[in-house]
């Protein structure tokens, strides 16, 4: 018994000698390095020249390893920039049947855990608003609106009519979403915007769940029954005008971090709600009122602009600490006083942490009159040709850490 016990030790100690160091790694230690592997500003692609496809190409025992370890599998980008999606008949060519076939795999790897899924297709063939129907979307879209409830975090880019379509399809049974961003590459970066036909729809189906939500493209939350977004934390919104975006924050009571961003926007006058709306949470809001060139490019705009800092009225923010407005449009006319800010500091009873005014379209006695109210400020950013020195800023801020001045 004893000599078959040492020849049994003997034998599995050569065999531990014959397989690689890397492969005695226990199976916990060698799944949680591959989740390291992850890119981590994007979602992964299935492509066999990166994870988590690549690793299961290295071995049998990392294929098994990459494979039964969900994680790996929770977050997926589709997308493709080919002009030729269909055939001469009009349908989708057969290799974009593939995306299901990925999508599928990714499901069954990533279970139980939900999806972080990335769809962007652009360009595609224009879809007339009469075929807006799941059979018209993309062979992709069947297994989105079947698996719903799967989806954690959703990013898609698509045109117009395309997108509309898609999320409406999809809102109805997403129960679990908590990250949705919305884009519309048929904008363009540069150059004005055209008109502007098709809305992406917000549903209610979605406000019980959502924490994040970015949206560059005209969006409306026209629910039926709208109901609070009771976890939204998080809004961005490009493109939608003020009245929208409006009546979206009406139904945003916990938001913490909100961005507006208009591109020379013309209006008879601000739509102002017919009471105040309060965001008791809301710490940090940037503000932007820019050329059609979305980074701040300057504008040569032709006919009167409206004053963006209007919005300001319609807000109570006790809770607001940081204030950020870009203003890049030159056609506001002269230097003008702007009390806006400062009303929306008194009325809030809030001090801010951090100010930020990139413009140079502010009267320096209005800016003073923001630092008198914000007692507190620790980071404060304002225009180089502005009247302000720092001997006259320093006196009123006792608390300031960081005084930047732009050009």
């Amino acid at each position: 018994m004893s000599t078959e016990t040492t020849e049994a030790r003997s034998s599995e100690a050569r065999h531990c000698d014959r397989v690689a160091p890397i492969l005695q790694i226990p199976r916990e230690v060698t799944s949680e390095i591959f989740q390291h592997g992850l890119p981590e500003d994007e979602y992964p692609k299935p492509s066999v020249k990166s994870a988590p496809v690549q690793l299961t190409r290295v071995c049998s025992a990392w294929r098994k390893v990459a494979i039964w370890t969900p994680r790996l599998w929770s977050k997926v980008s589709l997308c493709t920039r080919n002009s030729h999606f269909t055939d001469a008949n009009g349908y989708f060519i057969s290799n974009m049947e593939s995306h299901v076939e990925v999508l599928r795999v990714w499901m069954e790897r990533a279970t139980p855990l939900p999806l972080s899924v990335h769809l962007r297709y652009t360009p595609l063939p224009w879809l007339d608003e009469s075929a807006m129907r799941i059979e018209a979307l993309l062979p992709v879209f069947r297994v989105m609106v079947e698996n719903a409830a799967r989806w954690k975090d959703l990013r898609l880019g698509m045109p117009r009519n395309y997108l509309s379509c898609a999320l409406r399809l999809i809102q109805r049974n997403a129960t679990n979403l908590e990250t949705l961003n919305i884009e519309d590459p048929s904008i363009p970066e540069f150059g004005r915007l055209l008109g502007y036909k098709y809305h992406v729809h917000l549903d209610g189906d979605v406000a019980e769940t959502l924490s994040t939500l970015s949206v560059r493209a005209p969006v409306r939350y026209t629910s039926r029954n709208p109901a609070p977004f009771v976890r939204l934390r998080t809004l961005s919104l490009q493109h939608t005008l003020p009245e929208n975006c409006l009546h979206l924050l009406k139904y945003c009571a916990v938001l913490e971090d909100l961005s507006l961003h208009f591109c020379e926007w013309r209006g008879s006058s601000m739509p102002l709600p017919t009471s105040t709306i309060l965001l008791p949470q809301l710490r940090n809001f940037h503000l932007s009122h820019t050329g059609y060139g979305e980074y701040g490019c300057p504008s040569n705009a032709v006919g009167p602009l409206n004053e963006i800092g209007e919005l300001l009225d319609s807000f109570r923010s006790p809770e607001l600490r940081g204030f950020y407005l870009l203003e890049t449009v030159v056609g506001m006319g002269p230097v003008r006083q702007w009390a806006y800010l400062s009303r929306l500091i008194t009325r809030s009873n809030c001090s801010l942490n951090e100010l930020e005014l990139n413009t140079t379209h502010i009267e320096p006695s209005s800016v003073l009159k923001c630092l008198q109210l914000s007692p507190d400020l620790k980071y404060l950013c304002i225009p180089s040709d502005n009247a302000l020195r720092e001997d006259d800023v320093r006196p009123l801020l006792p608390s300031l850490q960081s005084l930047r001045v732009f050009k």
